[in-house]
């Protein structure tokens, strides 16, 4: 049964059946890859028992009880990510440059131990900024000959599954079958009463282009406070937003004139996608020495209220025959308003702090990506929802770092590793992230500088997967953040 729904959904993936949200859309959103300051960023994100850093209460927010002065943060975070493709036996690359904003952050602080000299509150603090959480900028090339079949008859084959008449074909799937139809790339054949294609047997270059753009970012409004040098909690209200692009164009010609009146197809689809969510967040640090930290947090499942998807498609056919002709159809714009859940998340860490020479800090996170859900007014994303429980799975991040002190200077380094969030081996999405960098401090100064390489491999399918084999495509994501901070 499982393997069935994984399937069903990479054929929905691939196809890209353009008026309705996959369970991949799901898994996009809820994949959250914390981001933010460069010192957050050099510790490759294990802050979880650390605290004192802004961007630390996306992750846990006890972190803002470890303040003792007020603080302003500011981050800029150019990127370079390339991917690689292999796709029958062909390949081919290309890259991507975006310059991002990592982090805007204020601490504020308020110190009534200061003042009293008394008590166990030492100190509260508020924060208020916000930390990237998912950058999508990217862009994948593949190219490759296949001599089995083409995406026409993937088409082909779906619609006489499905029967569809062929006065309702173009209004009823106006962003592929229809224009496909519309273009004569798939013809019907009243005698037989079947759908065909020129290319059923291959002999086609494909290429295919998918270009993505875009980012998540979270408001963060923080309060926290120290009770004891020993004790320290804090709640966060987060206010994600997204911001999604892909852009999308699938082309294929006859390798050697081998198919009779068919040249080439052009199918050009275009996405947009933002909404704007909330969720909470509460988490503890506990000292029992000085030399060891012990944190944990929790994250509510993010609520976003108001999705909205924008799309259109349109596909042009050439081809040869007693006239030679082309043909282009455009489909309408289409949009859709729809509310998502993604999952709840759980958090611990450790930290051992070496006198005033360093840290070593840890820390693990549990999400079940599987707990992700779509819903609308028509309660029409019964299949999708489905596909989500049966399709991803539970596992786990786990994330490495440390931090070391030369007089004024500080040298970091982390590791981390999101594991494969897919329950089948068909497709495989394990993110690894190493890191590293330098910092300079002093009392009311600091400023540093991170490099973060990430890699991630992943299958992906033209279309449906019983008809083609998968592309292999690798990324690549470099980024170099730079934060300048100021304390009062």
């Amino acid at each position: 049964m499982k393997k069935s729904f994984i399937i069903t959904l990479l054929i929905i993936l691939s196809c890209s059946l353009a008026n309705a949200q996959t369970a991949e859309d799901a898994l996009r959103f809820s994949r959250v890859l914390y981001s933010g300051t460069a010192r957050f960023n050099g510790l490759s994100g294990a802050f979880g028992a650390v605290g004192a850093d802004f961007s630390s209460l996306a992750t846990n927010p006890a972190g803002i009880g470890l303040y003792n002065a007020s603080e302003m943060t500011f981050t800029i975070a150019p990127t370079v990510g390339s991917s690689s493709t292999s796709y029958n036996g062909s390949t081919a690359s290309d890259n991507r440059i975006n310059f991002g904003i990592g982090n805007i952050g204020f601490i504020f602080n308020i110190n009534p131990y200061t003042k009293n000299k008394s008590g166990v509150l030492r100190n509260v603090n508020v924060g208020i900024g916000f930390n990237r959480q998912n950058d999508f900028n990217n862009r994948v090339v593949i190219h490759g000959v296949n001599m089995k079949n083409s995406m026409m008859q993937s088409y082909a084959n779906t619609m006489n599954e499905r029967q569809i008449d062929t006065a309702q074909v173009q209004d009823s799937y106006p962003f592929d079958f229809g224009l496909a139809y519309g273009t004569n790339l798939v013809y019907f054949d009243k005698t037989t009463k079947q759908y065909y294609c020129d290319a059923a047997y291959g002999g086609v270059i494909q290429d295919k282009t998918i270009d993505t753009y875009g980012s998540m970012n979270e408001l963060d409004l923080s309060i926290g406070a120290n009770l004891n040098d020993q004790l320290f909690f804090g709640l966060t209200f987060g206010v994600p937003s997204i911001n999604y692009y892909e852009n999308s164009i699938y082309k294929e010609s006859d390798v050697k004139d081998t198919i009779p009146n068919f040249i080439s197809l052009d199918y050009r689809y275009n996405l947009h996608t933002r909404g704007t969510g909330i969720n909470l967040k509460f988490g503890l640090i506990y000292k029992p020495a000085d030399w060891f930290r012990i944190g944990a947090s929790i994250h509510t499942p993010t609520w976003y209220p108001s999705m909205r998807d924008q799309w259109f498609s349109s596909m042009q056919s050439t081809f040869v025959d007693s006239l030679g002709w082309n043909s282009i159809q455009y489909s309408p714009i289409g949009t859709y308003d729809y509310r998502l859940t993604t999952p709840f998340r759980a958090m611990g860490g450790l930290a051992f702090i070496i006198g005033q020479y360093g840290l070593v800090s840890a820390d693990y996170e549990y999400v079940n990506y599987s707990q992700a859900r779509f819903n609308s007014v028509d309660d029409s994303y019964t299949d999708v929802n489905n596909e989500i429980k049966n399709s991803y799975k539970s596992w786990g991040n786990i994330r490495v770092g440390t931090e070391w002190r030369l007089f004024n200077f500080r040298i970091r380094g982390g590791f981390a590793y999101f594991s494969n969030p897919y329950q089948s081996k068909m497709n495989n999405s394990e993110r690894y992230q190493v890191s590293g960098g330098v910092g300079y401090r002093v009392k009311h100064f600091f400023a540093d500088l991170t490099y973060v390489w990430t890699k991630m491999d992943q299958q992906y399918y033209l279309y449906d997967p019983t008809m083609v084999n998968p592309t292999t495509v690798t990324y690549n994501t470099n980024t170099l953040s730079t934060t300048i901070g100021f304390r009062f």
